[in-house]
């Protein structure tokens, strides 16, 4: 049988995704309204206030959480359907891309609900340049956390074990940072993982945006979420293909 197009698989799929998505309302639900509740506690923490660098930190830290929990069961709990549809070509990439693309809407329309419920209790800045770089650094943040939870999905055999990893793969993301580790941070192994993290990135690029926004930082912020998405994704392609050996 002729592998069909790349395209071609991935607008099925993509479509498929979405009715997935849709035809579990109560579970879109809840992942759309933590968003706005996460956003109020927040808010309320710092409510009239300007927003600190542990501000930003926790928005990074949400966008994050948010991210990986979306994903976490989405490849686990249809292994069964995958592994048929391998065995008429199914390509892995259009398989991955096209959950990561209606994850990534997903992760856009929470870090949207997010900001508007923080910025009702407190002071964020209000030009249209930051609360764009926010929006962005946040989107991408959760994007890249997304496909983290692709490849916990893609390493877990059931979803219970792919929820309970998630604290795991998160947990060192927040606690290497350094507005937990303040002067520790300056010593080798935290200063190395740190570097590694998501939330270093996202919590970079925020505080830039706040102090005044330079390109060249913005842009160095963004590469490395991407290329975070990048190796979560490769990493997670890569198991699938393992499975089949």
């Amino acid at each position: 049988m002729a592998r069909p197009a790349f395209r071609r698989q991935l607008d099925v799929l993509v479509g498929r995704a979405i009715a997935v998505h849709f035809g579990s309302a109560g579970t879109l639900l809840m992942m759309v309204a933590q968003a706005p509740i996460i956003g109020s506690f927040i808010g309320l923490a710092w409510k009239g206030q300007e927003a600190a660098p542990q501000t930003y930190f926790m928005m990074a830290v949400a966008a994050l959480w948010m991210g990986c929990m979306n994903a976490t069961t989405s490849i686990v709990v249809e292994r069964q359907i995958f592994e048929r549809e391998r065995m008429f070509d199914l390509n892995i990439w259009s398989y991955l891309l096209s959950k990561l693309a209606v994850l990534g809407v997903i992760c856009g329309l929470q870090t949207m609900l997010m900001l508007a419920a923080q910025a009702r209790l407190m002071h964020l800045k209000e030009s249209p340049v930051s609360l764009g770089l926010f929006f962005l650094a946040l989107s991408a943040t959760a994007a890249a956390s997304a496909s983290l939870g692709l490849l916990i999905s893609s390493i877990a055999r059931t979803a219970y074990g792919a929820v309970v990893a998630v604290p795991i793969a998160l947990i060192p993301q927040a606690v290497f940072s350094e507005v937990l580790l303040q002067g520790n941070i300056e010593k080798t192994l935290p200063s190395v993982l740190e570097k590694l993290t998501l939330t270093k990135w996202c919590y970079k690029a925020l505080m830039d945006a706040h102090q005044g926004a330079h390109f060249l930082d913005q842009l160095g912020c963004l590469a490395a979420l991407a290329a975070g998405l990048g190796l979560f994704l490769i990493l997670a392609a890569g198991k699938l293909k393992w499975d089949e050996t």
